[in-house]
Formats: C-alpha cells, sequence, structure tokens
C-alpha cells in the first residue's frame, strides 16, 4: 500500500485526534510507516492516554498548560485500577512521544509538548535494593496503621505479597507474638508486634477478633501497590515495590531461617546472597516526577 500524501496524512492524523479514534489513529500511523512498536503494542499503549483525554476533554493536539501533570493519570495506571510498572510509564510515553514527531513533520503542531517530561527509571531484576533511610523514611510517612503494619512486615520478617493479601486473625497467636505463614511458623520482632495492636484493637481485641476476618483491607497485589506508591509519592522517595521491600528485609536484618518465612535452608540461604549482592540505592536520589 502507497504510502498516504502528506496533506492526506496530516488530514487523516488530525481528524483521528480530533475524534479521539484510536484505530483510526494507528492505521494513519501504520499506513505512514510511522510506527515505532507493533501495532499492537502502539494501541496498547497509547489507549488509555487517549481514553483519559476523552473522560478530561483534552485537546492532544493542543494540550493545556497543565499536560505533564494530567499526563501521570493516564500513563500511571493500568488496566486492573492499580499502579502500571515503570517499564510500562517508560513504553507509552516513548509511545506518544513517536507521535508527537510524527506531528511535527506533519506540521500539526510546532514544539513537543513532552520536551522535559521526567519518566522514572527501568525495572530490571537486579536492580539495586532501596537504602535503609528511605525504607525508614517510607514507614514513617506511612501513617494508615494498616500500611504501617504491612510495611513493617514485610520489611522486618520478608512477608511476600500473598502472605499479607491472605492473613487473617486466626493465623496470629498475640501472646506468643507468632505468625502463621504459607511455609513456617514466624517469631516477629516487638516493632511488628506493636505495628498489629492498633488493627487488633480495631477488630476487637485478642479474645474477640474474628479467626476468619482479614488482617488487611487489602484484596488485591494492586490495592497495596498503590497504597506503597501514594506514600512514596508524598515522601519524595523513589517508589519501591513490594518485592524490593522483602528483598531488603533479608539484607538488612539477621532473620532465621522460620522468620523469614523460608522453610527450606538452602532457598533462604540463596535468598539471602541474592539480597547482599544487589547492592544500595542512592538514598538521596529524588522520586521522578
Amino acid at each position: 500500500m502507497a504510502a498516504p500524501h502528506p496533506d492526506e496524512l496530516a488530514l487523516k492524523l488530525t481528524r483521528a485526534l480530533t475524534d479521539l479514534d484510536l484505530d483510526a489513529l494507528v492505521a494513519t500511523l501504520q499506513a505512514g510507516g510511522n510506527l515505532t512498536r507493533p501495532p499492537a503494542q502502539t494501541r496498547a499503549n497509547l489507549k488509555p492516554i487517549l481514553e483519559q483525554a476523552r473522560t478530561d476533554h483534552i485537546n492532544l493536539l493542543r494540550p493545556p498548560a497543565d499536560f505533564h501533570a494530567w499526563l501521570r493519570t493516564p500513563l500511571l495506571s493500568n488496566a486492573r485500577g492499580g499502579v502500571a510498572s515503570n517499564n510500562t510509564i517508560i513504553a507509552r510515553t516513548s509511545t506518544l512521544r513517536g507521535l508527537y514527531t510524527t506531528l511535527r513533520r506533519a506540521s500539526l503542531i510546532s514544539s513537543d509538548p513532552l520536551t522535559d517530561f521526567q519518566t522514572p527509571p527501568a525495572e530490571h531484576a537486579r536492580d539495586a535494593l532501596p537504602h535503609r533511610d528511605d525504607l525508614t523514611r517510607l514507614l514513617l510517612n506511612a501513617t494508615d496503621p494498616a500500611l504501617h503494619a504491612a510495611l513493617t512486615l514485610m520489611y522486618r520478617h520478608a512477608l511476600q505479597v500473598t502472605e499479607v493479601l491472605s492473613l487473617r486473625w486466626g493465623m496470629y497467636d498475640h501472646a506468643r507474638g507468632r505468625l502463621l505463614r504459607r511455609r513456617t511458623v514466624s517469631t516477629l520482632d516487638p516493632l511488628s508486634v506493636q505495628a498489629l495492636e492498633p488493627l487488633l484493637a480495631d477488630a476487637g481485641g485478642p479474645m474477640h477478633a474474628h479467626d476468619d476476618a482479614h488482617v488487611f483491607p487489602y484484596r488485591t497485589q494492586d490495592d497495596l501497590r498503590l497504597a506503597i506508591f501514594r506514600v512514596c509519592q508524598g515522601a519524595n522517595l523513589p517508589f519501591t515495590g513490594p518485592s524490593q521491600i522483602r528483598r531488603a528485609s533479608l539484607r538488612d536484618f539477621p532473620l532465621a531461617q522460620t522468620d523469614a518465612g523460608y522453610a527450606d535452608p538452602r532457598s533462604f540461604e540463596l535468598a539471602q546472597n541474592l539480597a547482599r549482592s544487589l547492592g544500595t540505592r542512592d538514598p538521596d536520589a529524588a522520586a521522578d516526577t
């Protein structure tokens, strides 16, 4: 298929963006040879942006003055209502940059609306772990008792997200400070016991808390990630995901195998060695905006 005439390309791009027609936009970019990613991926990356623009009546050809602030919503959200990963945010931003490059070449805009727009660093399996100072600050800024307790257990006893989500009061022996986990029974340190006290009191206390009642209000991993993300933003900290907090626990505390939730000593040793090999993130690194 022959590439459309420049005037025809400009007209189709204008119409697609005015109508916020995602299918027409991707088809026009593809016909003009202006895709930097496969059509399906381009569509997936642009979809949340166009949908949010439709909701908020944003003209992507003439972005408002607060465009960078507005972009955070479609870039950060995922289909399940949680927080998108850094790599997803980067991919969406890169696709949008490609679109605006095409619009400039077609003389539909005169400047790049994404100039100076900052994206988060890419996520890698072997990224450095957060500094102890950053994790201390994260806990201090987690003023919600449920989030503070969840973060404390994750950091001081390497609780997995699935353990946080599934924890019920019947799995907690308050008198002994012991927690039934997926593979072990952990004896909690005093700060972890203390962090659970407000939640236990709200549940009726040790004698009246229902065994089958959930300890935490989070029903999905995205619920927990979103809560952590909001605290990180408020504390001007880089986003620290649950897996990073768990690894930092193995790096920072001399946990016994069972108190870290490991049934197999070899697996525990390997996890500790990995955590200690990852290095530590600069504590003065500010959160991306």
